[in-house]
């Protein structure tokens, strides 16, 4: 999974072991109007680890495009989102039980 993972980043890999800072100002749960949020997430792609203060995920797949970085993570319970432009990130997190999903709406800075 590793050399998967390695082989389909395309910037140098000093860049992502700075990390990757996102801010999440947004939370929508469920169908349910979004409110106000301050959620903070460290990527760490080469770790591969998302850090948050609920606690760490592991990423297991990367996707890679010139305006877009996708990653897809695990945690305890729920499966994990992560899509991150120049401009935006949007996280969604997916509840095993329930189903149920939250979204955060927000940016991240270092990615690109």
């Amino acid at each position: 999974m590793r050399g998967l993972i390695a082989a389909m980043l395309l910037l140098p890999a000093p860049l992502w072991a700075e990390g990757i800072a996102c801010t999440f100002t947004t939370e929508c749960f469920e169908a349910d109007a979004c409110t106000e949020a301050n959620f903070a997430a460290e990527v760490a792609v080469e770790n591969e680890r998302i850090s948050t203060e609920f606690g760490d995920l592991t990423i297991v797949a990367v996707k890679r495009t010139p305006a877009n970085l996708t990653l897809f993570a695990t945690g305890d319970g729920a499966e994990y989102l992560l899509s991150v432009t120049p401009q935006a990130a949007r996280l969604t997190t997916h509840a095993n039980e329930g189903p149920m999903v939250i979204s955060y709406l927000g940016t991240c800075e270092g990615a690109f």
